[in-house]
Order: C-alpha cells, then sequence, then structure tokens
C-alpha cells in the first residue's frame, strides 16, 4: 500500500502500499535472513516511484551493510529527503502525532545558547513553568556550554534525565524528568490579538498530521467569533506531513472562496505520468476567509507549508502572501509511504514534484521572504514583542516594515540539530 507525504501523510495523499522496518532503536536494518525480500523491495520501489529513477546507480546491495546505508546510496544528488524507517513508528505519528520523548526542541541562538523553540502541551515539562524562549544550561550534571553536538544528543537520548534550565530574567530551575510515549498538539497557539484597533488572528502551526483537522478548525472557529480581519501564520518550524491538510488550510484561509479551483499539480516519473494529478479547492465548515496572510518562515518551513504558502498566491496574490524571516527549506517535491508489513518497514521515497494553478515550483533554493529579519528564540509564540511577530503587526499598522536593527538582521550563527527522515519530521526530542 502506499500513501502520500504532503497529504495525507510530509505529503501524504493517500494511493496504494509497499513499507519494510527497522530492527533497532537506530531504525537500522542489518542484514539478516530476509535480506533478498527487502533489498528486492527497495529497488523495485525506487525504480518504479522515484522522482529521479533515471539517475539510479548501478550498485550492488550485496556491498553494504544494513538497508538503510544501500538506500542512502541510491538516493540522488538533489535528494535531502527520502527514507526508510519503522513503518509502526511511522503511522503511529502521521495519525495521533505520537512518538516517545520530552516533547520539546531546542535551537542553539546567536550566541551559541540552548534555547527551547518549542513545547508540546502534553510534555512533562509545561507543569514546571517551561516555555519556548528558556536556556537550557545544564543537563545531567554537564554544562552545556562544555558539550559537543554530538554529547549533547545523547544525554537527550536518555530516558530520564535532570536539566536546568533558565529564563530571560535569569532565574534558574532544575528539573528531573522521564521520556514518556506522547502526543503532540500541531497548533502550538492560537489566539486574537487586539492591536491598534484590528482584531488579529495569530497560529502556530507545527506540523500536518491527522491529528491536525479538528486542531485547525478549532483555530479557525476561533477566528471566526472573535471577528479578526487580519491573519499572522507561524510556519517557522513546520516542516511539512498531509497535504490534505495543506488544502484543509488554504481552504480555511480563503473563505471557501475558490472551491473546485486547482489547489496544486502533482507529476510523477516519466514512467508513472498516468498517476499525474491536480487537487482542488473543498469546502470546509469552518473557513474564514481572510483577504492577505503574513507568514513567518524559516529554513525549517518545508514541504505542505512551503504548498500552502505555492498555492495561495495565484488565488490572493503574491502581494497578500507577506514573507517574514528567512528563506523556506525548499522542498518542491512530495514522497508516498510504502509498506511492506511483514517486515515493518516504510520505503518514503521523493516520488512526485509539486507545482500551484499557475505551474509555478521548483523552488528548490526556497522560497524567498518580503522581510528578512532573525528567528527570535527569546519569546514565546504570539508575544507581541518576539520581533517576527512584531514586524508584521507594525506592517499591518503602518503598511511598512520596521528598519531592523544588528540584532535582528539575519543570523547565520544560529544552527538546529541535524536530523533526516521520520527524526526530522518530529523535530522534537
Amino acid at each position: 500500500m502506499k500513501f502520500s507525504i504532503l497529504n495525507k501523510y510530509s505529503l501524504v495523499v493517500i494511493l496504494a502500499s509497499l513499507f519494510l522496518s527497522c530492527s533497532d532503536d537506530n531504525n537500522i536494518l542489518p542484514r539478516s535472513g530476509t535480506d533478498k525480500t527487502a533489498y528486492e523491495i527497495i529497488d523495485k520501489t525506487m525504480q518504479e516511484w522515484y522522482l529521479w529513477n533515471e539517475d539510479l546507480p548501478d550498485i550492488s546491495s550485496a556491498n553494504y551493510s544494513s538497508a538503510n546505508d544501500y538506500f542512502d546510496a541510491l538516493l540522488s544528488t538533489n535528494d535531502r529527503w527520502s527514507y526508510i524507517a519503522n513503518l509502526d513508528e511511522l503511522l503511529a505519528y502521521f495519525e495521533n502525532g505520537t512518538y516517545t520523548g520530552y516533547g520539546l526542541s531546542f535551537k542553539f541562538d546567536s550566541n551559541n545558547d540552548l534555547r527551547v523553540k518549542l513545547i508540546f502541551d502534553e510534555s512533562p515539562l509545561v507543569a514546571e513553568g517551561i516555555t519556548r524562549g528558556w536556556k537550557l544550561v545544564n543537563i545531567n550534571q554537564l554544562a552545556i556550554s562544555n558539550l559537543s553536538e554530538e554529547q549533547i544528543l545523547n544525554e537527550l537520548d536518555k530516558s530520564s534525565g535532570t536539566f536546568i534550565f533558565e529564563n530571560n530574567a535569569g532565574e534558574q530551575k532544575e528539573i528531573t524528568a522521564s521520556q514518556k510515549v506522547l502526543n503532540q498538539n500541531t497548533v502550538l497557539k492560537r489566539e486574537v490579538i487586539p492591536y491598534e484597533g484590528t482584531q488579529i488572528a495569530y497560529l502556530a502551526f507545527d506540523s500536518f498530521l491527522g491529528k491536525s483537522e479538528d486542531e485547525l478548525n478549532e483555530a479557525f472557529t476561533y477566528f471566526k467569533e472573535q471577528n479578526a480581519k487580519e491573519l499572522v501564520l507561524d510556519l517557522r518550524y513546520n516542516g511539512g506531513g498531509n497535504t490534505y491538510i495543506s488544502n484543509q488550510l488554504a481552504d480555511l484561509i480563503t473563505g471557501n472562496a475558490y472551491v473546485g479551483e486547482v489547489y496544486s499539480k502533482v507529476s510523477h516519473n516519466n514512467s508513472k505520468t498516468s498517476e499525474n494529478f491536480t487537487e482542488a479547492f473543498e469546502s470546509q465548515a469552518s473557513a474564514y476567509g481572510f483577504e492577505r496572510v503574513f507568514v513567518i518562515t524559516t529554513s525549517g518551513t518545508a514541504s505542505a507549508s512551503e504548498m500552502v504558502i505555492n498555492g495561495l498566491k495565484p488565488y490572493l496574490g503574491e502581494e497578500n502572501v507577506i514573507l517574514i524571516g528567512s528563506k523556506t527549506h525548499g522542498k518542491p517535491v512530495g514522497m508516498y509511504v510504502f509498506e511492506e508489513k511483514a517486515l515493518n518497514l516504510a520505503i518514503v521515497p521523493i516520488s512526485f514534484s509539486i507545482t500551484n494553478a499557475l505551474n509555478e515550483g521548483g523552488y528548490f533554493d526556497g522560497i524567498p521572504v518580503n522581510y528578512e529579519i532573525s528567528d527570535d528564540l527569546s519569546h514565546d509564540f504570539g508575544d507581541i514583542e518576539e520581533s517576527n511577530l512584531k514586524a508584521a503587526l507594525e506592517y499591518i499598522k503602518n503598511k511598512n516594515f520596521p528598519a531592523i536593527t544588528a540584532a535582528k538582521a539575519l543570523s547565520t550563527s544560529e544552527r538546529e540539530f541535524k536530523k533526516k527522515g521520520l527524526e526530522e519530521l518530529i523535530d522534537a526530542f
């Protein structure tokens, strides 16, 4: 069976199936008695469905110690995204946002401090008052400043830990917590901000998952009840997900004004052109309708998030889809999930490219912003002093963006932990 990761699951449009499984905690499928089956399924899937199947190298799987290494060796130089994963874990995440961890994510700021960039409602640290913006200064009696990224990851990978966090006032809090199975909320924040006489809807949205449908409907129903007039859509860390949810979000934003019109076009490799299709805007009961949208983006804004931005432009107009932050990730392509249940393995290759109603796509270098400004890690989502949100509010008020100070100019020193595949999509510990 296959389904897509951008539509129902990172682009995920549900279609047919072919999954495999990984046998240990590192999602490595080592050589075993099922080698022939596993490697043959990988070969068949890639030859048939891989977008760049004409570029597949002529290599032997016998020269690789794991299916992961072999799969990576098959990938095109254009491909930063294809992966294989544990099927059960992948399905649990796409359906419910379920994973095991502490329920938060980190990013290094321009001062090399490790800050909480987001935290989920079910995180055991929420009850301790930890929010976005707190610094992690110590883990398991080890100073973060003395650790390499690999050492930090090793400590965060432990099933329990003792953390010392510090807020912007310099107050520290020591917390001992354990990892747990939790369901991430995909709407991180939704509120209506009264600003200079205008009701402004703010939505921080993290992933396009099955559970997002109800969360987004609730948010837009609330925006409608509060008579919001402008929308700030915060997708700065949204790495994608289900394309069906991408379509839903675009429908909610446009207020069902374009039902039946082309939202996206999906194209496959030369041997699969019969699978090409267009996806239309669909009616949504909770649709509200905004004439323009301010989108906060970073290099972490990818896949289904970019699909929303690109899909809205032909209808709202480029001048009314206003991007603030830094250019997006650059993933104008999507993936199907092929499942082999007997092996509990998911093969997730890039399988198609995506364009909008005007055939615009190909943004492998990212979608550029209208106003370039550094990610403000020192304030929580929805704080009107957070520089990206503040820039949108200033534009709504004055029809111009504020002058950028040196402190808020785009920083090249911010960095995040390197991840791939399901770990990159979850993007949390």
